[in-house]
């Protein structure tokens, strides 16, 4: 099926809040064990895919609204050019503010054929991973991003490092919704912002926030202005941090005496603070930062982004 683009100028945030067509449903056969993902040491999980029947090295990011494929390697992986470009909003700090589209012939997961459909080509050669398993160094050939999760509607298990994707009927994910509720645990609502923002609401130190939901980010992340509200003192660390599309900065570290998600106190929690870009601004209320991978991890976070829920547990367990 052929499918247009047209020129997008949307508000984004993080990778890309901006969302393209996404890849049309193709039927596959699907095991109900889900796909096996790969923890790096940066906390950030690995899909190994096939694009175009060539494997590679896909991040799975629910703080990217869009896939996308590093610019070097579509070439290698087949990609035709749609001869289109989309111009990027000013929230995303990359020296080039129109990025090349490709239409991506073929990308499947697992067993999972997720069909054809276009893709932004961007540069992510600096983006490189160390897996924790055995240490081998992975590239970041591209992300999988909220179009394909939504599309498909992902499960998400952090814990399990597994990655299920719904193809067909409904029962493609009985086994994952199952295995969720022998888990006992808690669960608060997740939204989808217009904009392409994985959603839920929080407080710190009593002040209502909106926190966006980021596989993508390696720590829990506070902008400095929301820590100075909750009267968070910063310590500084002498760390450095580049996120995807984002400038150098300095990362400190500091301590929320009373972090909630949804009704759940999480207790005293240790939390980046960093000088972050503006959030979407169709959250429903202030950006109050990206909950990322170290939660999901230590809650044994589980990201149902089809029934648009998030699961965890109070007490952390460990990584």
């Amino acid at each position: 099926m052929q499918r247009t683009l047209s020129s997008l100028r949307i508000p984004v945030f993080g990778v890309l809040y901006f969302v393209l067509i996404a890849l049309p449903c193709a039927k596959a056969n699907e095991s109900t064990d889900g796909v096996l993902l790969s923890r790096t040491t940066g906390n950030h999980l690995f899909a190994p895919v096939l694009v175009n029947r060539k494997p590679a090295w896909f991040a799975v990011d629910t703080g990217a609204a869009l896939t996308i494929v590093d610019r070097k390697k579509a070439q290698e992986l087949g990609l035709a050019s749609l001869g289109k470009t989309v111009e990027l909003p000013n929230q995303i700090e990359v020296n080039d503010r129109v990025v090349p589209v490709a239409n991506l012939q073929n990308l499947s997961l697992g067993t999972q054929s997720l069909g054809s459909g276009p893709v932004a080509l961007i540069d992510l050669t600096q983006f490189r991973a160390r897996l924790r398993t055995g240490g081998t160094a992975v590239p970041m050939d591209g992300i999988l991003g909220l179009d394909i999760l939504q599309e498909y509607k992902a499960i998400i298990d952090c814990a399990q490092q597994r990655i299920y994707m719904q193809i067909g009927s409904s029962s493609d994910l009985a086994a994952a919704q199952m295995d969720i509720r022998r888990q006992h645990l808690k669960s608060i609502p997740m939204r989808i912002t217009r904009s392409g923002a994985l959603e839920v609401e929080g407080s710190l130190n009593g002040k209502r926030y909106s926190f966006v939901v980021d596989t993508g980010g390696f720590t829990t992340l506070l902008p400095v202005q929301v820590a100075s509200t909750a009267g968070i003192p910063i310590i500084h660390t002498g760390v450095n941090a580049k996120g995807i599309h984002s400038k150098t900065r300095a990362v400190w570290a500091g301590i929320a005496p009373q972090f909630s998600i949804g009704k759940y106190n999480l207790g005293t929690t240790v939390v980046g603070i960093t000088a972050l870009p503006p959030g979407p601004e169709d959250l429903r209320y202030e950006f109050g930062g990206l909950l990322g991978a170290d939660f999901f991890f230590e809650h044994h976070g589980v990201i149902d982004v089809g029934n648009q829920k998030l699961y965890f547990r109070e007490t952390a367990t460990g990584s």
